[in-house]
């Protein structure tokens, strides 16, 4: 890895289906050259995925997760847990936590009744290897480029690359559909291999694509970084607030946001009220983060708590089972 491997990195995390023309201009080598970098960062594993991250709200659909602490889970029982939550067509994301949870999964479900039937479901699958577990709905998501990969510094602005925009319910076609689940498969697809795949031209799946993203059903185009192999770790710091006013969450946000390091800030309906996600090399860095927000926000903080994330087992951005 050199200075040109995390310039790749950093312009594919902010745009997966960024063009390689365009892409060989900001980093400042040939396209023969950028191809060979991009697929010796997939074969060592640093790239995971290349995805589009879609709206579930096109379709009345939320997501919800629930935290996990195990209860008289050996290796064995802890690997038939994991391979449960893999088969399980509503789990659309889950990891392994150290702290004070050992699981974070994340379901898709179409309103609050549903969530509680597969909550439900789950505990009379599980409960006995569940000593607590507890619920939250991620009510908005900021997200922020990884900036840490070039050593960029903030401004100090609250500028997120994206922010959660919910949207009216939407009927899609078929081919959308087909679109959707071939960008979830591969954004890094061309319009004409996707046009290949659905008997269509490319000139229609332009359009059609560019009619989903300004319909806000296509979020973003993502890119899977399996951060372990670049040296970083990915922490949670979860929050209790004592109810601050919109002044207050604005600065406290933007202080937050100026740490090149901090990926998501998510708000959040439950036992507390703020998650800030970061990507450090160290944990010194976690805890001067949180040393520098209780010294700047000494009365908005109640209680705090760190979770480390070990590893990411699912990550599904369109469920198969939307195209039935």
């Amino acid at each position: 890895m050199d200075i040109k491997d995390y310039k790749i990195l950093w312009h594919l995390d902010n745009n997966a289906r960024m063009p390689l023309p365009e892409l060989s201009k900001e980093v400042g080598m040939s396209k023969q050259n950028l191809n060979y970098r991009i697929k010796k960062l997939i074969d060592n594993g640093v790239i995971s995925h290349f995805s589009a991250v879609i709206n579930e709200s096109y379709e009345c659909s939320s997501n919800y997760r629930v935290y996990y602490r195990y209860k008289n889970v050996d290796s064995k029982k802890e690997e038939e847990i994991i391979n449960y939550l893999i088969n399980n067509n509503n789990v659309i994301w889950f990891a392994s936590l150290s702290g004070c949870w050992d699981l974070e999964v994340m379901f898709l479900s179409r309103d609050l009744m549903d969530f509680n039937n597969l909550l439900k479901k789950v505990n009379e699958d599980l409960g006995d290897y569940l000593s607590s577990y507890n619920p939250s709905l991620s009510a908005v998501y900021y997200y922020f480029k990884r900036d840490y990969l070039i050593e960029k510094n903030r401004s100090g602005d609250f500028s997120p690359y994206y922010k959660t925009i919910r949207i009216n319910k939407e009927e899609l076609t078929k081919l959308d559909k087909g679109i959707l689940f071939e960008l979830s498969r591969n954004c890094r697809q061309s319009n004409y291999e996707i046009g290949n795949k659905l008997g269509v031209s490319y000139h229609t799946i332009k359009n059609r694509i560019n009619l989903l993203e300004e319909k806000k059903i296509i979020k973003f185009y993502y890119t899977q970084i399996n951060i372990s192999k670049i040296k970083y770790k990915c922490y949670k710091i979860i929050l209790k607030l004592n109810n601050p006013r919109k002044k207050e969450e604005k600065e406290f946000y933007k202080f937050c946001s100026k740490y090149n390091f901090v990926t998501y800030i998510i708000e959040t309906l439950g036992e507390w009220q703020l998650e800030i996600e970061a990507e450090v090399k160290d944990q010194d860095d976690i805890v001067m983060l949180l040393k520098d927000i209780r010294n700047k926000f000494p009365d908005i903080i109640r209680n705090y708590d760190i979770i480390q994330i070990n590893r990411e087992y699912k990550l599904i951005f369109y469920p198969v089972k939307k195209l039935k």
